[in-house]
């Protein structure tokens, strides 16, 4: 009786063992995958001035980034270069564009768009962080740093 209860413990201690082995190698393969989905999107994204991520609106959307050139159409027509396929998003709701370093943005006439939860009605210039509506659609903007700025 004594001996099958050793043999018995040995293979619970070694099964043990080879679990905990299996989830560590669980463990690393999801990170390593997860890392490799961070860099595809970050050399994706590099090509971009900024981007713009939707942070609000129809569920199915949110999470979603959209990288800014220098010139960027945002509307729900399926020509626009950001498509906000929304009913309450005109169908060339506003445009994004590029002067030297910084980026501004100019919405459609009578098109419901706000920055910071102010009504936008002239050009106004973005800044990395700023909550930009689009009827619904709320979206924060993101840029890459091209120089340091002094803000006091």
């Amino acid at each position: 009786m004594g001996s099958a209860y050793e043999v018995a413990a040995y293979a619970l201690r070694y099964w043990f063992i080879a679990a905990v082995l299996v989830v560590l190698i669980a463990v690393i393969y999801i990170s390593y995958k997860e890392y490799q989905q961070k860099k595809f999107v970050m050399t994706e994204i590099s090509q971009f001035g900024g981007y713009m991520k939707i942070i609000g609106g129809p569920r199915e959307f949110v999470g979603d980034r959209f990288g800014l050139r220098e010139n960027n159409t945002i509307g729900s027509a399926p020509d626009c270069d950001i498509v906000l396929p929304d009913r309450t998003v005109k169908r060339n709701h506003a445009v994004i564009f590029q002067d030297g370093d910084d980026y501004y943005l100019q919405p459609g006439q009578k098109a419901p768009t706000k920055i910071n939860g102010r009504r936008a009605t002239t050009a106004h210039r973005l800044k990395t962080g700023d909550a930009v509506s689009f009827g619904d659609v709320e979206m924060r903007v993101y840029f890459k740093r091209t120089r340091i700025e002094n803000d006091h």
